[in-house]
């Protein structure tokens, strides 16, 4: 029989740890599905009626005379109300009516009746407010342009001496915070299989049969590219969960056309590298922490696997202040730099070096935590019974593999 090599080990493991959590069928079924849901959106902002429907509104000739206005045309009537309800109720003539109650300090008490529940019931409202406003306007003597004018006092606008930050209207903003969330959601499925698969192939005494066919380091780096999958996988699942949603809210709801501007497509190409590097760096100390771990259900070393979203939450709260110290300090420090980064590209422009230089110190990080990953993790597993305290999982870190 052939010894395999470091690299195959390396491949087995990781190719075990992702299957373990990774079944083919449903996947497929799942993302059929996904894709389904995508065409049929789709399918329906063709095949959609766009044809503008009118909608027709008895109005009592007792109340002021109303201008047509989009897809609304307003109609006097000199008959009673209940007739024009009876009418409402038997007939297709009317879509709705209007009544008018006595104003109540100044302000007019309106009823709309229709017969059922619709949704354009909601812009009538907003159709019926601007002409109630402009009526109320004329009767004291304010032209439209007035009435603007009182809506809108001021208009306000920030510009900056330092022309490398970008405008408030750039989709960037938008773009980091979406990154921040789906990194969570990458960051958490590591957490949550890696804490149930390592925490049970210690208390089952699994890895130590498997020291003999292959190192710690070898096993820990399979385990870390396995779940690294997972996490990548539930990521690109979050993104298109996330676009099917805008997708549906947009044609379906919004009745418009879907619009992807928001998203800074300049940026992507920084996003995924920092992307990939971040769920690398947080999946490695995780799976440390988690070899330490020897009761899951009373270890206090749990909380402390929850660490990598704090250069999440840390760039979060400080992307309002792009140009301050403490932004700036976030995207070169390595444990920090894969977030507060792409966060602080998306807000200013930067020149090519100061990504570059925080990448590669991110990535200088990941190698000194894998090893020291490599490290713990062969300690951790192999004291079964006892957790290694603070101060020796510190040590092993520093310790040269």
């Amino acid at each position: 029989m052939n010894k395999i090599n470091k690299k195959q080990q390396v491949w087995l493991v990781t190719s075990w740890e992702f299957m373990h959590f990774f079944k083919w069928k449903q996947e497929i079924i799942s993302k059929l599905i996904l894709l389904a849901i995508g065409l049929i959106i789709m399918l329906w902002q063709y095949v959609k009626d766009d044809q503008l429907t009118i909608y027709t509104v008895a109005v009592p000739a007792s109340i002021t005379q109303f201008q047509n206005s989009g897809q609304f045309e307003f109609f006097p009537s000199h008959e009673s109300f209940d007739i024009l309800k009876q009418q409402l109720a038997e007939e297709d003539g009317w879509d709705a009516i209007l009544s008018e109650a006595p104003a109540i300090e100044s302000v007019k008490q309106l009823t709309i009746y229709s017969k059922d529940k619709q949704s354009w019931l909601r812009d009538l409202k907003q159709t019926l407010s601007q002409q109630y406003t402009l009526d109320y306007a004329s009767s004291l003597g304010l032209a439209e342009e007035q009435l603007a004018v009182l809506n809108q006092a001021a208009i306000f606008e920030n510009k900056y001496l330092d022309d490398t930050i970008k405008s408030e209207s750039s989709p960037g903003k938008s773009t980091a915070i979406a990154m921040l969330v789906i990194l969570a959601v990458g960051i958490f499925t590591s957490f949550g299989q890696l804490f149930v698969s390592i925490t049970g192939e210690k208390q089952q005494r699994v890895t130590e049969q498997l020291y003999a066919c292959m190192s710690p380091q070898t096993w820990i780096d399979g385990k870390i590219f396995g779940q690294m999958l997972h996490a990548i996988k539930a990521m690109l699942t979050m993104i298109i969960f996330a676009m099917l949603v805008y997708a549906f809210t947009t044609v379906v709801i919004e009745n418009q056309m879907v619009d992807f501007s928001f998203i800074d497509w300049s940026l992507l190409p920084w996003l995924i590298p920092f992307a990939i590097s971040g769920v690398y760096l947080c999946t490695a100390f995780m799976a440390a922490i988690a070899a330490a771990i020897d009761d899951p259900n009373h270890s206090a070393k749990t909380s402390i696997m929850l660490l990598p979203l704090l250069p999440m939450i840390l760039a979060l709260i400080t992307m309002d202040s792009p140009s301050g110290w403490a932004l700036s300090f976030l995207s070169y420090f390595p444990l920090t730099a894969f977030a507060a980064m792409p966060v602080k590209m998306a807000l200013i422009d930067l020149p090519l070096w100061q990504p570059l230089l925080s990448l590669s110190l991110t990535l200088v990080v990941c190698f000194w935590m894998r090893t020291s990953a490599g490290n713990l993790f062969k300690m951790g597993m192999s004291m079964y019974g006892k957790e290694p305290s603070l101060k020796d999982m510190v040590m092993s870190m520093l310790r040269k593999n």
